[in-house]
């Protein structure tokens, strides 16, 4: 048996902010040769984290106080070199000791630069191995040449001197990088929010008695005690005791559900006031929080359309910048002014700053899946995000979607006179005790309440979706049953009957209808509201199900969809699906069971319900464990405020690096003010980014968002015609 520790995925995370490595991020590891670098083998997802890392990052106690005392000392040297610059500048000091301070700002600059500038010679030197360039080598070219130029004017006696401009460039870039690693860091909070819901230890129940064990030795099948205010340790059923779950951390949900033996709980929630014993279903790396964590890294690790895009303007830019600067010496040169023309060259490296473009994007989907999976969400991926604020057409399933997922057997209509309704619920419940499907539990639960002892099943054939078949054994008498939908019973006999208006199963052996069990579910408490909200957004619903026609249309009325597309079987969901895609519509499907995995797929963005459900086998990117219908308007929103903000930090980025670039290479620009600007504007995609931090939990009675993007059409239209007529 495999236990906690060799199942244990392998994850690859940043060394300093604790996010999911892409495989761009990873393909390099600091060498541990400089006190600048983090130990041997550490991985970082960016250049923030990286610097900082080298910097303020996490080492021993006495090696991380020293990396700091470094920080401070040049950061003070490079105040001191600014201070007096702006004594020359202002003309302040008797022109005989002029060449003195020139002097002193020469060995100031020389000391601040040894202190500041390794980790940007190492990046640019690691790079520059790939055959690549990054923002470590642009620093190191502006601050190294800006220092280059004022030593051999100092010698000279002659000349401007930049020493301010190259000790404070690498200083505000740094800050810069501070800045942005945190703000990583809130989103990479997440994942370690949730492990630490996991208690230490749980109270292992078995024969001999109650032991406190860890963890990882706990495996399927044992008994665990939980005592009143306690987490949770493993996913499983309650064999006794009542008491009330808080799970918030899973659900979004702050009111407690009350559990009673029989019903199921998940690792991580908080027991109310009563003991409980529990018999563990799932432990170690299967539990569903570990799924939830697992779902959210692969999330954070696959890139979005506009990370792509990013990454390769990011890519572009910086020799764009090279041959910008040396444009600018060229053109001042031949016009006379070399001076000018190098100082030009100076802001231009100084100004350009990718990192506004590179974080644009991730920053703000990663805030987002995070902020999503705070509300009991799961996004996979950014790309799912920015999908989710196009949606314009929701396809629901009925069943375990619109309906709460418990139906009860109202009556036993027998067809035959000569089968009783004893004998057809027994037949039914050897066949359903196989199944899965919603109906088929309530009958196997009718028949154990009324105490009919069912028959003996064999030969069993499942239609998921469509109904089940087999040999069913009752009083003696072998039987080949068949029990689903109309449709499919009717592919065995000559006839088919209306359903009525509600859920039903039919039977028949022996090629004739003998009965049809009738069901009741009743609809979700918020599925009306979310039809209502999603209108407002400018989005249409279809209800589309297996169930009869009657049956679904009766569900949708109750529910104000206009729109049922019924019977369909789940290839005929991912079909519909397709079509409307194809018609140009931008669909989502919401739905709870393996039946829906075709048309979940087949969805641009696939919401799968609840949390007890295998989420590694779940077919959609979206995953609401709570349940709850009415955050889809709030997810479709949150991706809708989330491509806006990307929109506005591209917009930003662009606009900012286009005029900077023109600005510093016309010679408008200082090369300090452009490592300002530089700074200014990283603070402002930042600042824009960590709004969606912030977006307001989801609201019960919600209204649409007051400027949506894109703008929502008030009136949709009708569904692509192949997805079925209006209801009456």
């Amino acid at each position: 048996m495999k236990t906690a520790a060799t199942t244990k995925k392998t994850r690859s995370a940043c060394a300093h902010c604790g996010l999911p490595l892409t495989a761009s991020s990873s393909s390099a590891a600091c060498s541990s040769s400089a006190p600048w670098q983090a130990a041997a083998a550490d991985l970082f997802c960016c250049h923030a984290c990286r610097m900082v890392a080298a910097i303020i990052g996490k080492h021993e106690q006495g090696e991380h106080s020293w990396n700091l005392l470094r920080l401070g000392f040049g950061a003070l040297l490079a105040m001191n070199v600014m201070m007096i610059s702006l004594l020359l500048y202002t003309q302040s000091v008797d022109p005989p000791t002029v060449p003195a301070f020139r002097l002193l700002l020469l060995a100031l600059s020389a000391l601040a630069l040894a202190i500041l500038m390794p980790p940007f010679l190492a990046g640019a030197a690691r790079e520059l191995t790939a055959k690549r360039l990054s923002l470590d080598t642009l620093i190191a070219l502006g601050s190294l040449s800006a220092f280059s130029v004022s030593a051999l004017n100092v010698l000279h006696g002659t000349g401007e001197i930049y020493f301010d401009t190259a000790t404070m460039l690498p200083i505000l870039v740094t800050v810069g990088k501070i800045i942005e690693a945190s703000a990583k860091t809130r989103a990479a909070d997440l994942l370690r929010s949730l492990e630490s819901l996991l208690p230490p230890t749980a109270l292992r129940v078995t024969s001999s008695g109650t032991a406190e064990v860890s963890l990882d030795l706990l495996r399927p099948g044992d008994l665990v005690r939980v005592r009143p205010g306690e987490r949770v340790a493993v996913d499983g059923s309650i064999m006794e005791g009542t008491s009330s779950i808080e799970e918030a951390a899973f659900s979004g949900e702050f009111l407690p559900r009350t559990c009673r033996p029989g019903d199921r709980v998940i690792a991580g929630t908080v027991n109310g006031a009563g003991p409980l014993l529990l018999q563990a279903e799932k432990t170690g790396e299967e539990l569903l929080l570990h799924g939830i964590i697992d779902m959210i890294q692969d999330a954070w690790r696959t890139p979005s359309g506009a990370e792509r895009i990013a990454q390769r303007a990011a890519a572009l830019f910086i020799p764009a910048v090279v041959i910008i600067a040396a444009a600018a010496i060229l053109g001042w040169t031949l016009s006379g002014d070399a001076s000018r023309g190098l100082l030009s060259a100076l802001s231009v490296l100084v100004a350009a700053c990718p990192c506004t473009i590179g974080i644009a994007t991730p920053l703000a989907t990663s805030l987002a899946i995070a902020r999503a999976a705070k509300a009991g969400i799961v996004v996979r991926g950014g790309g799912a995000i920015e999908r989710l604020a196009s949606i314009d057409l929701v396809f629901f399933d009925k069943t375990g979607t619109v309906t709460l997922g418990s139906p009860a057997l109202q009556s036993v209509v027998s067809i035959d006179p000569l089968v009783s309704a004893q004998e057809l619920l027994a037949r039914v419940a050897a066949l359903e005790e196989a199944s899965e499907h919603a109906l088929g539990r309530a009958a196997v639960k009718e028949a154990r309440e009324r105490g009919i002892k069912p028959g003996v099943a064999s030969q069993l054939e499942v239609c998921p979706g469509s109904g089940i078949g087999g040999m069913v054994t009752w009083r003696g008498v072998a039987k080949k049953v068949v029990a689903g939908s109309a449709a499919f019973v009717a592919l065995e006999t000559d006839r088919q009957a209306a359903t009525g208006s509600s859920s039903a199963i039919d039977v028949a052996w022996d090629g004739e209808l003998r009965g049809r069990l009738l069901f009741s579910d009743p609809v979700r408490p918020d599925a009306a509201q979310c039809v209502e909200a999603l209108a407002k957004r400018g989005v249409a619903s279809v209800l589309l199900s297996g169930d009869g026609r009657s049956a679904a249309a009766a569900v949708a009325e109750q529910v104000g969809i206009l729109m049922v597309d019924a019977p369909r079987t789940p290839a005929e969901k991912r079909e519909a699906i397709s079509i409307a895609s194809a018609a140009g519509r931008s669909v989502a499907m919401v739905g709870d069971g393996i039946n829906d995995a075709p048309a979940l797929a087949a969805a641009q963005a696939g919401m799968a319900l609840g949390a007890a459900m295998d989420l590694a086998k779940q077919a959609g990117n979206v995953v609401l464990l709570s349940g709850q219908l009415m955050q889809i308007p709030w997810l479709i929103d949150l991706g809708r405020q989330t491509v806006k903000i990307v929109r506005g930090n591209f917009a930003w980025s662009f606009g900012y690096n286009g005029l900077a670039l023109a600005a510093a290479a016309a010679g408008w620009l200082h090369p300090l003010l452009a490592a300002a600007a530089m700074v200014v504007s990283s603070l402002t995609v930042l600042g824009n980014s960590l709004r969606i931090a912030a977006y307001p939990d989801p609201d019960p009675d919600p209204d649409p968002d007051p400027d949506p993007d894109p703008d929502p059409d008030p009136d949709p239209g009708p569904a692509p015609s192949a997805l079925g007529s209006t209801h009456e």
